[in-house]
């Protein structure tokens, strides 16, 4: 699809999320990260890539980002600690090889700069090792969250509800019967304080409003594990 737009269209970047992204928390096989990258090389258009979910990897080895494939030669690398240390710090980078000017200048002109001490704060967090230890145990954590909040969905949701199994990130998707209308069941939800991603916000044209996306980014207890159950029975009296 996309080789049939570049053939036909002028496009000025493609952006991309590469590695567990959200909501499917979907991964691309290497081979076509790397087709990808030649299509792109051939038409001349630069990828802006996202791995903000990158270091969140559940199997034995970090999948690897566009620019370890390319070198740099045609990626800006963006990544962030907001969804692997703390969201509330901000704090994140871009490795934009022959753009670096340009985005320079963007960022002095959109907000000046970035506050300097939680920067200083996290280079010398880093600089301890602290920072590896964290991934190996939220990685941990988080891979055990989500297959809670799998068992959990089983043992409530809609019999042919349809769930995700993502091997890096914290986002499970949610695919119920086409009739379901995850609207309705957020507006229910908010009633008995339950929160969750309907789904479609994920999409421009309204779509997968049968679907629905659920974080298990929190620490798992039985508060999270009862409001998980409770949206199974409301989502089993919609479909009813």
């Amino acid at each position: 699809m996309l080789s049939r737009l570049l053939d036909t269209k002028p496009v000025a970047a493609c952006v991309l999320s590469s590695n567990f992204n959200n909501p499917l928390g979907s991964a691309m096989a290497e081979i076509d990260k790397k087709l990808l990258l030649k299509l792109l090389k051939r038409h001349d258009v630069p990828l802006i890539e996202d791995d903000v979910y990158g270091d969140i990897y559940f199997s034995s080895d970090r999948p690897k980002p566009f620019i370890a494939l390319d070198g740099g030669e045609n990626t800006i690398y963006c990544s962030s600690f907001s969804k692997s240390l703390a969201p509330g710090y901000r704090i994140g980078w871009i490795v934009a090889g022959l753009h670096a000017q340009k985005v320079l200048e963007h960022k002095l002109a959109f907000s000046l700069c970035s506050p300097s001490l939680p920067q200083v704060a996290l280079a010398e967090f880093l600089a301890s090792g602290a920072y590896d230890t964290h991934l190996r145990r939220i990685r941990r954590i988080l891979d055990e969250n989500l297959a809670r909040m799998t068992h959990a969905i089983e043992a409530s949701f809609p019999g042919d509800t349809k769930v995700s199994r993502p091997s890096g990130g914290f986002v499970l998707w949610l695919e119920l019967p086409k009739r379901f209308d995850s609207r309705a069941l957020f507006d229910e939800a908010l009633k008995q304080g339950i929160c969750f991603a309907p789904g479609d916000v994920f999409s421009a044209s309204r779509r997968f409003r049968n679907c629905l996306r659920l974080s298990a980014a929190y620490e798992w207890n039985g508060r999270i594990e009862d409001g998980i159950r409770r949206l199974g029975r409301l989502a089993n009296t919609l479909l009813a």
